[in-house]
């Protein structure tokens, strides 16, 4: 991710592991771990938002840090205009084709591929065929844990955008992976075979290190870190916060957020912003 000292980053879907360059976390589920590996992390300023409905006022942010959340939305074209209302730059990573078919995740709504620097956007139609087998192989079996992380390229889409995110939705009949391995399978495999050994072992040593030491104390220490290298001051959440719904300035009270535009009154939490439009506001 190409993250500049000053920028003012936002991550979307931060859950149990923020990135450390991070300075402000959203997250639909503060409590709820059933779509991630562990319990939430609220390290810095935070809100419960979703990401189709983020409460940021237009350019807020320099870069925006978006890691498998784009499949599990209802409406994709959505949330990334919202990224792209946001921020000037970001980032985008979700489960390839390939790994969602060996995987299978079953709260994922979309199927991403990226050709030719495109993401490809499809909805998921396919089942779960494997069930937990692989999932299982990964986290008990170190070998085939290794195959993985070694060629993780495969089993992910990582997308850098610019101002805006070329992406198109097709339709689900559409082969995507078939073709592109028809065509390309040995072009493919060629350039993993001929990947660095800092870049295809790179994953592995991470998560040694992430088995080492406990995630709180890692996350930590990457926060110290990354802190160390920072030397401009941002605004604070009351400065950049608006109506998810409709983008209009709100009222900041110790435990409310009203906007008077649309009546809609959010709560704040454990001084943490609640800014989930509820169900009967979305439509």
């Amino acid at each position: 991710m190409k993250i500049q000292p000053t920028d003012f980053v936002l991550e979307i879907g931060s859950g149990h592991n923020p990135r450390p360059r991070s300075n402000v976390l959203c997250d639909k589920f503060l409590v709820d771990d059933t779509q991630r590996g562990g319990q939430v992390v609220l390290d810095r300023p935070a809100v419960e938002a979703d990401g189709q409905y983020l409460p940021f006022a237009d350019r807020t942010f320099d870069y925006v840090v978006c890691l498998h959340v784009l499949e599990h939305v209802e409406d994709p074209a959505l949330m990334i205009s919202e990224l792209e209302r946001v921020a000037d730059r970001g980032y985008i990573e979700t489960p390839s084709e390939l790994g969602e078919r060996l995987y299978g995740w079953p709260y994922h709504n979309w199927i991403l591929n990226q050709v030719d620097g495109k993401l490809l956007i499809q909805k998921k139609q396919v089942s779960d065929q494997f069930g937990q087998l692989f999932h299982l192989l990964a986290a008990k079996e170190p070998q085939f844990s290794k195959f993985h992380k070694a060629y993780h390229s495969l089993f992910l889409v990582q997308h850098e955008w610019q101002e805006k995110i070329d992406y198109e939705l097709i339709s689900p009949e559409v082969p995507i992976l078939q073709k592109r391995l028809n065509d390309e399978a040995a072009t493919l495999v060629e350039d993993l075979v001929n990947t660095s050994f800092q870049e295809r072992w790179s994953p592995i040593l991470k998560q040694a290190l992430s088995n080492i030491l406990p995630a709180r104390v890692t996350t930590t220490l990457k926060l110290l870190l990354t802190k160390g290298r920072q030397h401009v001051s941002h605004p604070s959440l009351p400065e950049i916060i608006v109506c998810p719904l409709c983008k209009s300035s709100v009222e900041w009270e110790k435990s409310l957020i009203t906007c008077h535009d649309c009546d809609a009154i959010y709560p704040v939490v454990d001084q943490i912003p609640r800014l989930v439009p509820p169900e009967n506001l979305i439509n």
